[in-house]
């Protein structure tokens, strides 16, 4: 398994992998991990020293979708089998090559934070995006704008394709229900986040926001470090974010937050198991899929948090599991099918 950068999603994907193979009697897997430093020239040759070492399977967390269609090709070639973690690669022209791909519906994650937004009334919103231009983290963000969209919203004279691509440089009309304030890149981690959030409170003072959507928990805990710097009370504010780590159940019970979406990275841990299993029992699997999204928020926590999905503790996760306590089988319908996958001019989302 090769990720593209030192993450911990990407090591409980890992976790879980290789605690699903364990948990399964018929199943003799041992797991090689290999951390890059997010370049496509060090993915390619991972995927080619995996296939020199002729290892079963790679599974790999992509930096591209031109370098994974490379990396596709040559598996391909060498008769491995080449599974996606993660990251979309669906508009790869060969991606239905690979013998499967894991990821979460990264729209539809910032389409489920976005509907709350709207419907709570946010106006003048801070986006701090994982990476700007990053596939995922433009997806959410284009999922949140979206969400406004669709709940009939004005967005000044653009569309939520356009401001999302344009940003600051989308020229709104004055007429529009929803501005962004201020964009940046909190690079999926506290500390630059922590100082984007800084930099925009300084920027806009505290009555210059309404809302903040950070696109995970991590850069959640500096946005809201930074607030406590401020002297600001972030429940005095729309705070939400995409990710839905067990730290951020507190928070939304708390009110320190308002509302998250669970995307397990253990749950996609189990899904490439599934998928790795079935592709070498020769059984019918679902090789393309999105596993399933959970919003929760100050309103609904009740109800929903015994379903939330261990994302963080892959042996609370493993516990669960066995159990039967959650919904973990990719045939369940819970678990939503990758369109497109291979349609390198897949149609607009919308």
């Amino acid at each position: 398994m090769y990720a593209d950068g030192a993450d911990s999603y990407y090591q409980v994907i890992h976790d879980t992998l290789q605690a699903c193979a364990n948990d399964d009697p018929t199943c003799k897997w041992t797991v090689d991990y290999k951390v890059g430093q997010n370049t496509a020239a060090e993915q390619l040759q991972a995927v080619e020293d995996f296939i020199t070492a002729k290892y079963d399977a790679v599974v790999v967390i992509q930096n591209s979708v031109d370098t994974t269609s490379q990396c596709i090709t040559k598996c391909k070639a060498a008769g491995i089998p080449y599974f996606g973690a993660a990251q979309p690669f669906a508009t790869a022209a060969n991606a239905t090559d690979a013998a499967g791909s894991c990821a979460f519906d990264f729209i539809q994650e910032g389409k489920d934070a976005g509907a709350v937004a709207a419907a709570k009334g946010c106006k003048k919103t801070i986006i701090i995006e994982g990476e700007l231009g990053q596939g995922a983290a433009g997806d959410q963000t284009l999922g949140y704008l979206l969400a406004y969209q669709e709940a009939g919203k004005s967005l000044g004279g653009v569309t939520a394709q356009q401001l999302a691509a344009n940003k600051s440089q989308a020229k709104q009309n004055g007429s529009q229900d929803l501005t962004i304030v201020n964009w940046s890149s909190g690079g999926w981690a506290a500390d630059p986040a922590q100082q984007a959030m800084a930099n925009a409170i300084t920027s806009l003072g505290p009555t210059g926001f309404d809302s903040v959507y950070v696109e995970n928990d991590v850069m959640m805990e500096g946005a809201l470090a930074a607030m406590k710097s401020a002297g600001l009370d972030p429940s005095k504010y729309f705070m939400c974010a995409g990710n839905g780590r067990e730290e951020s159940w507190a928070w939304v019970k708390a009110g320190t937050i308002q509302c998250d979406v669970n995307q397990s990275a253990a749950l996609e841990g189990d899904t490439i198991y599934q998928q790795i299993k079935g592709y070498f029992t020769k059984q019918t699997y679902r090789k393309y899929v999105h596993p399933y999204l959970i919003e929760y928020d100050t309103s609904n926590l009740a109800q929903v948090q015994s379903s939330l999905v261990p994302f963080t503790d892959y042996k609370q996760y493993m516990t669960e599991r066995d159990a039967n306590t959650i919904v973990h089988d990719i045939n369940d319908p819970k678990f939503v099918d990758i369109a497109n996958v291979g349609n390198t001019n897949p149609p607009a989302a919308s």
